[in-house]
Formats: structure tokens, sequence, C-alpha cells
């Protein structure tokens, strides 16, 4: 993770589909100025679940800067609803990994 990240809490409920998660990666990431600069570190935490088990029962990541250690300073995060659909294993790229993540915002 990038000099001074931190994982602050994984968050996790079950997703409609039988059996699957929905899972939140809240980071505290301070130099972070909005979700895109999310981009990398999500890619790198997608990559790392992926291959895991639980990885195999993940419908939808989310990576945000939302920790419990400081609020976040903006209202959206990353995530990806299609989780079991991507490879997220270098192909095609890393570009394209980062590129796949969608901007949410957290409801007012």
């Amino acid at each position: 993770m990038p000099t001074g990240t931190c994982l602050s809490m994984v968050h996790t409920y079950e997703a409609d589909q039988s059996g699957m998660l929905v899972v939140y990666a809240h980071l505290n990431v301070p130099n972070s100025a909005g979700a895109n600069d999310l981009r990398a570190v999500a890619t790198d935490i997608a990559r790392l679940v992926k291959g895991t088990a639980v990885g195999e029962r993940i419908s939808t990541l989310g990576v945000t800067n939302r920790g419990v250690l400081t609020p976040s300073k903006y209202p959206e995060y990353l995530v990806d609803e299609s989780f079991q659909e991507h490879s997220w294993n270098g192909t095609p790229s890393r570009e394209a990994e980062m590129a796949s993540w969608s901007i949410a915002f957290w409801p007012s």
C-alpha cells in the first residue's frame, strides 16, 4: 500500500446471490483527494483477494477512504460490482484493471 495508508476496517455482508458476499475495504489514505486516487491500491487489493477462498465468494468489492481513524474528505468510493467477471491477474493490463473500477457515492 502507499506510504501512510492503513487498512482500518473490512465490512462484509451477504449479497443477493446465495452464498456470495459484498466486501468493502475501508482505508485511511491521508494523501487521497478523491476516489480516483484509490485506483492503484484498490487494484492491488482486488488482485490479492481474487485468488483466495473468500475471493471466490465476493460478488462486489468496494474500496473507500472512509476509515475509522479519520472521516473521509470526499463522498465517493470505488466499486467493482462484477468482481467474479474480472480476472484481477494483470490481464489485459494493470491500466485496464484500474480503469474497470466504477465511482459510487455514499448516500446523503
